[in-house]
Formats: C-alpha cells, sequence, structure tokens
C-alpha cells in the first residue's frame, strides 16, 4: 500500500505554458483559448494593454455569460475606443483642448 504522499507525489502536474510571463498574458491566454482564436493572441495582448486587465475580466464574464454565436467579435466592439465610458477626469481633459 502506497503512502499518501508517494501518491501525491506521482500526481501528473499540468504543463503550463512557458511564453506567459504576466497577468496581462494570462488573461490573454485565457480569453483567446475560450473564444477559440488562439492564432490572435497578439490582437487580444494589444486590445487588453490598452484597456486594462480589470476592464478585460469585465468584459470577458459579461461576454461568457451570454450565449453568442461569435463572442470574438462582441469582444472586440465591447472594448473598441468609441464603445468605452468616457470617465469625469477624461471627460474634463477633452474639454481643456
Amino acid at each position: 500500500m502506497d503512502d499518501i504522499s508517494d501518491v501525491l507525489k506521482k500526481k501528473i502536474q499540468p504543463k503550463q505554458n512557458k511564453k506567459i510571463h504576466s497577468d496581462i498574458h494570462y488573461w490573454t491566454d485565457i480569453i483567446s483559448s475560450t473564444f477559440g482564436e488562439k492564432n490572435r493572441f497578439g490582437m487580444y495582448l494589444g486590445i487588453i494593454k490598452r484597456i486594462g486587465v480589470g476592464r478585460a475580466r469585465q468584459v470577458f464574464s459579461e461576454i461568457k455569460d451570454s450565449n453568442i454565436d461569435n463572442p470574438g467579435k462582441l469582444f472586440v466592439w465591447k472594448t473598441s475606443k468609441k464603445n468605452m465610458i468616457i470617465t469625469p477626469k477624461e471627460e474634463n481633459e477633452e474639454t481643456k483642448k
């Protein structure tokens, strides 16, 4: 009979992607994999760098909860500059120009 510690040591560890270096890369990998667009990793990385991880997670959870045919297009549309909500600080900066 094997000891419990021996059984736990034998457990196969899942392979981690060695190209994931940061929180932004992690969420980009999760989002692109979930949407079935692993080949568009760079596009999602650029979007998430622009909008931030928090906003990307929020949009991702909204899309994941909905039952949509093409979630990648909706993610890009929801995160485009014209669809982002302007905060009061940004609005004040725009009126000064």
